[in-house]
């Protein structure tokens, strides 16, 4: 059977149940993403330590509002006159801090990861009980860590080398590749073991089981673009809220896709 008999999902009727599952238990799906909302909170902590690091290093005074923007202004002006010098003002990482960053990255990652596995489960089981702790770390098991993070890297160097060839074409890794995680975990499921081919072949899995949701996916996440934005000004405060509603979309999101996907077959 043809699958665009089943692929009209719309974004709204994403969100729609999202927001419904949400609503149901608020207090649940915000205790289940305690552990990604704690981590969100750090990201600011450090990186606000890192932006005031590197601005005393360029000499300007935080503290100061008029310093601040006089010296903010001589940058500005030296760089538009010697485009050359703005090497000596932008953030430099030391490795070990560079290290730090792609681990906190990584440690981030696989806590989303387990916490969509624990909804996925959720959704198709409405009696599987959630341990929220338990849950948004069964990324680390044995069953899931290493192919997770096989996914993981290759996943960071398909996103970096799209956007260094130019925006368009990280958009469309990032789009494509999307469901990789998940559907590594329906493989291992199904197979009841887990290999690298299997881990490598979720990016593939995920190009076909995104055939005809591009767009429905990119306009959820071109909603959530606007949600983070705000969420900045807020300094992490509306994560609380938008962590559990981002993971829940993302897994409403997913079960969709994947029912449609085996109707289609039929």
């Amino acid at each position: 059977m043809n699958n665009a008999n089943y692929n009209r999902i719309s974004a709204f009727e994403i969100r729609r149940e999202a927001h419904r599952a949400f609503r149901k238990d608020i207090k649940g799906n915000i205790a289940h993403n305690i552990v990604p909302i704690l981590l969100r909170f750090l990201a600011v902590y450090f990186g606000m330590k890192i932006y005031t690091t590197w601005m005393a290093n360029i000499n300007v005074n935080l503290a100061d509002p008029e310093q601040a923007s006089r010296r903010l202004s001589e940058i500005s002006m030296s760089m538009a006159n010697d485009p050359g010098s703005a090497s000596q003002y932008m953030l430099n990482l030391t490795p070990q801090s560079n290290v730090a960053v792609y681990g906190f990255f990584f440690f981030f990652m696989m806590v989303c990861a387990g916490v969509s596995y624990a909804l996925i489960d959720k959704l198709r089981n409405p009696d599987y009980q959630i341990n929220a702790i338990k849950d948004s770390l069964q990324a680390f098991s044995g069953k899931y860590f290493f192919p997770l993070l096989f996914i993981t890297a290759l996943l960071g160097l398909f996103l970096e080398a799209g956007f260094m060839l130019y925006v368009l074409p990280g958009i469309w890794f990032l789009v494509i590749f999307s469901q990789s995680f998940l559907v590594f975990k329906d493989d291992q499921a199904d197979q009841g073991k887990w290999s690298l081919r299997m881990a490598f072949s979720s990016f593939s899995r995920s190009t076909i089981v995104m055939r005809g949701y591009k767009w429905t996916y990119f306009s959820i996440i071109f909603e959530f673009f606007f949600w983070e934005i705000l969420n900045a000004m807020t300094h992490e405060l509306l994560s609380v809220w938008l962590q559990p509603y981002e993971q829940l979309v993302m897994a409403v999101f997913y079960k969709k896709i994947v029912e449609n996907n085996q109707q289609a077959q039929k």
